[in-house]
């Protein structure tokens, strides 16, 4: 490759480079009294350990035999003049040097000649090329074997009401600035900002990224570019700037809905398909907009960057309106809009840092009005390798009246490197624990806890659970062992008894992406089979299935009911988990159609039987993985578990292989 192309102007310094670099916002300048230099001791720290190229040591401010200029004009000719006009920080090796304009040889020859005189003498530009290629590959070298460090975004995302002028319409906005600045957060995702956005920016000395009256970004940081899709009154995006060099894609969403549910006494007269019509403009926007956020961040300039979606959504969310919850809202329902986000793979941000669901304490709607059905609204999700939330909240009191009738949603996410494809180990266990009643026929779920929690398992099938039976003293027994374990609880109902619900559980010390209960072919009592996908640490999805198989002798019901369970656990390729008390014994059929399919985590000869407690002398307990090559398992183990359930628990140790995708 000649000199003549380099000079040519048509190779940028982006374009010459193959190391990954984030997008400059700064000019290539003269140093403003304001900036800070590009220490060259900061720039290139590696050469300073490299003897033998003096030249290129004192070019970053290693000392060298030779004694520096004396004079002024010299030691001026010794400094940087290539500077990014923002404030400095250690992380520059991650980040451009010079302008996305200006041409690679232009920006090389000038960093050269005036960063070191000795280059001035050299005698033609080819040979600074040369030196400076050196430079560059050894830069390239060092940029390509590190990363920036681990750090934290904290974001907000805020309905504010009417610009945050309805409790006063001069002193509103600075309530909400209040508010924010409180919070400490980096990034706010607002709704309702009309016309307040721009004051509350200045306010905060926030980057401002308007769209619309409706939406709106503030940043603390530099915004880049503009990510917007869909309608200006529902949706704006910015790809924001972090001081690590990293860059992340926020997006502020506004969600239309059609009638209004939270009115006092509303849903009492609503049956679950007019609640879920009221909501169904929420999904229907979100789902051309997910397509458009796609298809926007589809370029491979985007491929490493995590995308962060916050905002008013005016749906409410099936992580909240489970059966473990029933309490709380009445009724399990599968909220079209949360379910394109969690589809997607978006994780919910305050959801994953609070499992236990609570309607007072987790609403977003409304602490202006709590005589209005109070519910989650307003969401923070986020997606991308290495990105971890650490802390979620709800803000709602302020100095003075609240000046919103949506409360804050504040998340902060741990960002790091992407993580190669990694095995996972995890150890899996299934237990009839017979709502909590022991072998002595006494009630006792603390005893219960202790033997679960003895087992150390990350997944946990439960039968016979009680939710708010009397017989079991009217306990949501899965709340309780969720809260008590620290574990993500879902329930399965299979009928109402003795006031309450009766049916089976998942205990996972992973997040929860959904849950759902599979209608079984009724038998001697009403079946379902739980169903549960659960987040591993690697990012990847693991189906779970549980199951509780009729117990009648003639397998008449149970054979029907293995067929429907056999069915969902072999639909697609997905990494799958089944376990449960059967009811039958190894030689039956029903036993042999999962063999077929899955593979039967095997229990030692002799030391098979699950049931009764005290005195096994069945085995009809059991766990399965599929598919079969992506699973290493070793052999079950029947815990000698005798006094607090009557079925002994089983567990296993399992790794999940990494894909090879």
């Amino acid at each position: 490759m000649g000199s003549s192309f380099w000079q040519s102007g048509q190779v940028t310094l982006e374009k010459a480079m193959t190391v990954p670099l984030a997008p400059a916002t700064g000019t290539v300048t003269s140093l403003p009294s304001r900036a800070t230099p590009l220490s060259p001791v900061n720039v290139c720290p590696t050469f300073n350990r490299l003897p033998s190229m003096g030249l290129l040591s004192r070019l970053c401010g290693a000392e060298t035999s030779n004694p520096a200029p004396k004079d002024e004009e010299a030691n001026r000719m010794r400094k940087p003049v290539f500077i990014i006009n923002e404030p400095w920080s250690s992380d520059v090796l991650s980040r451009p040097m010079f302008s996305r304009t200006q041409t690679f040889s232009t920006a090389l020859l000038q960093l050269l000649t005036r960063c070191s005189p000795e280059f001035g003498s050299l005698g033609s530009k080819m040979d600074s090329l040369r030196y400076g290629l050196a430079l560059l590959g050894l830069l390239m070298a060092t940029l390509a074997t590190s990363a920036p460090a681990p750090e934290n975004l904290r974001l907000m995302t805020w309905n504010i009401w009417h610009g945050g002028r309805e409790n006063d319409r001069f002193r509103g906005p600075r309530q909400v600035m209040d508010v924010i600045r409180q919070s400490q957060a980096d990034v706010v995702m607002m709704q309702e900002t009309y016309g307040s956005g721009e004051l509350i920016a200045r306010g905060l000395d926030f980057h401002f990224q308007p769209r619309g009256t409706n939406v709106s970004l503030h940043s603390r940081y530099p915004i880049e570019e503009d990510l917007s899709v869909g309608e200006p009154f529902n949706c704006v995006g910015a790809l924001v700037r972090l001081p690590s060099g990293r860059r992340v894609a926020v997006y502020s969403l506004w969600l239309p809905y059609g009638e209004d549910i939270w009115i006092p006494a509303t849903r009492r007269a609503s049956g679950l398909e007019a609640m879920l019509a009221a909501c169904q403009p929420s999904a229907e926007v979100l789902e051309r907009l997910l397509d458009q956020i796609h298809q926007r961040l589809a370029g491979p300039q985007y491929a490493d960057v995590p995308v962060v979606i916050g905002g008013d959504f005016n749906s409410m969310s099936h992580l909240d309106y489970t059966e473990v919850a029933r309490e709380h809202y009445g009724r399990p329902v599968r909220w079209a809009t949360s379910q394109l986000m969690t589809g997607q793979g978006y994780r919910d941000a305050f959801r994953e840092l609070h499992p236990q669901v609570n309607r007072a304490q987790d609403r977003t709607w409304s602490p202006r009005f709590p005589e209005q059905e109070q519910d989650r609204i307003d969401f923070i999700y986020f997606r991308g390798a290495g990105v971890e939330p650490v802390r979620a909240e709800r803000i709602d009191t302020s100095a003075g009246l609240f000046p919103s009738d949506h409360a804050a949603v504040l998340a902060e996410l741990r960002l790091g490197a992407a993580a190669p494809p990694q095995d996972v180990s995890l150890r899996a266990a299934t237990y009839n624990i017979r709502h909590g009643a022991g072998m002595d026929d006494q009630l006792d779920l603390d005893r219960t806890v202790r033997a679960l929690r003895a087992l150390k398992a990350d997944i946990i099938g439960l039968q016979e659970i009680d939710d708010r039976v009397g017989r079991s003293e009217r306990v949501n027994q899965m709340a309780e062992l969720g809260r008590q374990l620290s574990m993500y609880p879902a329930f399965g109902s299979f009928m109402e008894y003795d006031g309450g619900l009766y049916g089976m559980g998942i205990l996972s010390r992973y997040p929860l992406v959904d849950v759902e209960a599979i209608r079984l072919p009724d038998g001697n009592e009403p079946r379902v089979a739980l169903q549960a996908l659960v987040r591993l640490p690697s990012g990847e999805t693991l189906r779970v299935v549980n199951v509780h198989f009729d117990w009648v002798d003639d397998d008449g019901f149970r054979w029907p009911q293995a067929q429907r369970v056999h069915q969902a656990v072999t639909e697609g390729d997905v990494p799958t988990l089944l376990l449960g008390d059967f009811n039958d014994g190894p030689e039956s059929r029903t036993l042999g159609l999962f063999r077929r399919s899955l593979q039967e985590v095997a229990k030692p000869a002799g030391q098979r039987f699950t049931w009764p407690a005290d005195r096994p002398t069945q085995e009809i307990d059991y766990l399965f993985v599929g598919p079969a090559a992506r699973w290493q398992v070793g052999t079950a183990r029947v815990v000698n578990e005798r006094a607090a359930s009557d079925h002994r628990p089983v567990v296993a140790d399992l790794k999940l292989r990494a894909t090879t995708e």
